[in-house]
């Protein structure tokens, strides 16, 4: 069991301060319990089959640090913005309005989406401040994904632009709670304004906030039954922060990840959270009723030895005082996945980094985006590459409008029961990881690293899937 020392703890806490409410300008939003969970987005449509909402970025505050006020931007007047929810092929139709004073868009992360909805300036034009656009789709695949600009993406999701969506499928999992973790942070300043100023060391990790948060909050508490099965769905929206989670005297039992749930669930101490993953989990709460845990950030070495030097603490859970729960058991298996043919990789795509022409810079094939060559497939074909990482750190891979299925691991093959449907995947330092892709949706489709700074400065190339 790990134990936290008061000097740490209130040492971390005096670093990340306290957290309040979000306000908006036009009306005051919901206010979050103490766990901090958006509230659902509004459905206009009567429809049962249809989701039809609106959702409008506009600057809003928000108080991260006590006795000061950060100007941030929001989804709806929330950070993070709404939670929306559907069902398993339900219809989407998002009515967004850009009340910033800077363009932007919506890229849907982990959503199948055809290619004029994907929110990326290869396929529409930045949403210029006070227009309008219309996202309409249909939601293919249960699971949670989240949805974000793509459009100065450092700075936006940084300043708080990013919602989720949860799709329920038939065969959903039992459990006696159901919550949303969103891992992110902020680097701020004294004054509660956000710190933009990047050097070298801030480029070459990507940006790590100096106020880490859950739900928009600094420590806030969960709250659960003794013995209860709390099923908590997990998403890192941070620029380039990595979460090592860790819960004393529990272990996470896996039951899915990006594209949904996975046929073998399985259990760990400590569940690596890259940015732009998501993890579904179930647990049980173990513990005299009245205990309190601290769910921790648990030391990763990420790549050029700067990962933390101490466990980090993130949210407390509270077992609450009544009477505890019984027979709760975890499920062992899941739906089948479909493997996809694959044999040989049939290219490698190399990530690396250095210095070009004075810059650090972020190379694909040994160039920078926009100079990396596109990657032409038809539609409907699958492929299968293999993604070699020869930088001195991690790399977080996110492939545009697809899943892939992660084939191998440096030459070893990954068995069909640890098959998942993924899009998003560490690529570790000084490794390759083999991935097959069906590719059936024709357009031009982005795939790149998701440490933000690293995207903007040349990791990001585009497959071109023909018609």
């Amino acid at each position: 069991m790990i134990r936290i020392s008061r000097a740490l703890l209130g040492a971390a806490l005096l670093s990340l301060l306290a957290a309040g409410c979000a306000t908006e300008q036009a009306e005051e939003p919901p206010v979050p319990d103490a766990w901090g969970e958006p509230a659902a987005a509004p459905d206009r449509n009567p429809d049962p089959r249809i989701v039809e909402v609106d959702l409008e970025a506009r600057e809003a505050e928000k108080t991260y640090l006590e006795g000061t006020t950060t100007a941030v931007w929001s989804y709806s007047g929330t950070v993070p913005g709404p939670l929306i929810e559907a069902n398993v092929g339900d219809t989407l139709i998002v009515h967004f309005k850009n009340s910033l004073p800077e363009a932007t868009t919506i890229h849907w992360h982990g959503v199948r989406v055809p290619n004029e909805m994907d929110g990326v300036m290869a396929v529409q034009q930045p949403i210029a401040p006070g227009a309008t656009f219309t996202y309409e789709f249909t939601l293919r695949d249960a699971g949670f994904t989240w949805f974000h600009p793509h459009v100065m993406e450092p700075e936006q999701i940084q300043k708080g632009l990013f919602g989720l969506i949860r799709v329920r499928g038939p065969n959903e999992p039992a459990a006696d709670v159901e919550k949303i973790a969103v891992l992110g942070d902020v680097f701020l300043n004294k004054d509660g304004t956000f710190n933009e100023e990047l050097d070298d060391d801030t480029i070459m990790m990507g940006r790590e906030g100096n106020v880490v948060l859950v739900n928009g909050e600094v420590m806030p508490a969960l709250d659960v039954r003794p013995g209860g099965l709390t099923r908590l769905r997990i998403v890192n929206v941070a620029n380039g922060r990595f979460f090592n989670l860790a819960l004393p005297g529990h272990t996470f039992r896996v039951i899915g990840t990006d594209g949904g749930l996975i046929p073998k669930p399985y259990d760990t101490e400590r569940l690596l959270v890259s940015p732009g993953e998501r993890y579904d989990v179930l647990l049980i709460a173990e513990g005299e009723p009245g205990t309190e845990l601290t769910l921790m950030n648990e030391p990763y070495e990420r790549g050029h030895h700067t990962g933390l030097a101490e466990p980090m603490p993130l949210a407390r859970v509270r077992i609450g005082t009544g009477s505890r729960l019984s027979g709760r058991t975890l499920p062992e298996t899941g739906p089948a996945i479909e493997r996809l043919p694959g044999g040989p990789a049939e290219a490698t795509i190399t990530f690396d980094e250095g210095y070009v022409d004075g810059k650090l810079t972020f190379t694909i094939d040994g160039k920078a985006f926009p100079d990396v060559p596109s990657i032409g497939v038809e539609n409907g074909s699958v492929h299968v590459y293999d993604l070699k990482n020869d930088a001195e750190m991690d790399h977080p891979f996110h492939l545009h409008g697809f899943f892939f299925q992660v084939l191998a691991r440096d030459d070893v093959p990954v068995a069909d029961e640890d098959l998942a449907n993924k899009d998003t995947v560490i690529l570790p330092q000084r490794s390759t990881v083999r991935i097959a892709t069906r590719f059936d949706e024709p357009g031009m489709w982005m795939y790149h690293c998701h440490i933000l700074e690293h995207t903007e400065r040349g990791m990001m190339g585009e497959i071109h899937v023909e018609p």
